[in-house]
């Protein structure tokens, strides 16, 4: 099974971050799981052209066998990034998540974990235009993150929270595998038209997000007038997992970069947040 897992936040310190790496260590021997950021990607805007970077996630994310989200909790709620991140997938031609397994995990330096956040993140992940499955039940909370993750080394420390996270991946794995043949019944909503089944019940014509092949990135793997261009990590990158034409590089970071985050006055701090001086969750 191969699996994207999406790092909810653009924070550059996250104890998600540190928890999807885990999970991708951990269950390597079961399945592929390829981390994706949204980082350095721009807010979403109905009046702008899709960005190259998103529609390249988009494709990544309509030709797993699901997603896997981790999302961090800023006052109650998702942040900002993941919501522009679902917004733009559900934008356009962009469908990628339509009948897709996703799993939602979660972690907080607060004493709830991300509780509301998850829900909303359920709710949201149902709207029409995105369509998504969400794992029902199986919610697992972090929190608090610092007591269970080791965000220098991207590892989990409490035997029994990680014993109960192998449980709802299993779960995951079988929920992802029974949904597969609902999989086949995507298609692209922006062309009016309903996928047609055959005798047997098997789609004759599928589309996965794109209606036209206008702005694929030259040179990858659905342009197909192009010359694929060879691409690779520089000769000192240091490079953690690698594939024909892909690779993830891993990065250290610091706690320079938070400590220069401006400080918004004022602001509020509930009980599961992290950070009494922004009053949202930094992670």
């Amino acid at each position: 099974m191969n699996y994207v897992a999406i790092v909810g936040t653009n924070a550059r310190k996250s104890y998600n971050r540190s928890l999807l790496w885990f999970m991708k260590k951990h269950f390597n021997a079961q399945a592929n799981i390829e981390i994706v950021e949204i980082a350095d990607l721009p807010l979403f805007s109905e009046d702008a052209e899709t960005p190259v970077r998103i529609a390249e996630i988009a494709r990544q994310i309509a030709a797993s066998d699901g997603a896997i989200i981790s999302t961090p909790e800023y006052d109650h709620s998702i942040t900002a990034a993941l919501k522009s991140f679902v917004e733009w997938m559900s934008y356009g031609d962009l469908h990628p998540f339509t009948n897709l397994p996703v799993m939602i995990v979660g972690a907080s330096l607060g004493r709830q974990g991300t509780n509301n956040a998850q829900e909303h993140l359920r709710q949201i992940m149902d709207a029409p235009g995105i369509d998504a499955f969400v794992l029902p039940g199986n919610q697992f909370l972090v929190g608090p993150a610092a007591t269970n993750i080791d965000i220098k080394t991207d590892d989990m420390t409490d035997a029994r929270t990680i014993s109960f996270l192998e449980t709802i991946f299993q779960n995951f794995m079988v929920f992802a595998k029974s949904l597969q043949p609902m999989r086949a019944m995507a298609f692209d909503r922006t062309s009016g038209a309903a996928p047609t089944v055959a005798g047997k019940g098997v789609v004759e014509s599928v589309k996965l997000g794109y209606a036209n092949l206008e702005k694929v990135m030259p040179g990858s793997g659905l342009d197909v007038d192009a010359v694929p261009t060879v691409i690779a990590p520089d000769a000192d990158a240091p490079v953690v997992e690698q594939g024909d034409g892909w690779w993830i590089e891993k990065t250290t970071l610091t706690d320079d970069v938070v400590a220069s985050q401006p400080v918004t006055v004022g602001a509020t701090v509930d009980d599961d947040e992290e950070d009494a001086t922004t009053g949202a969750s930094m992670f």
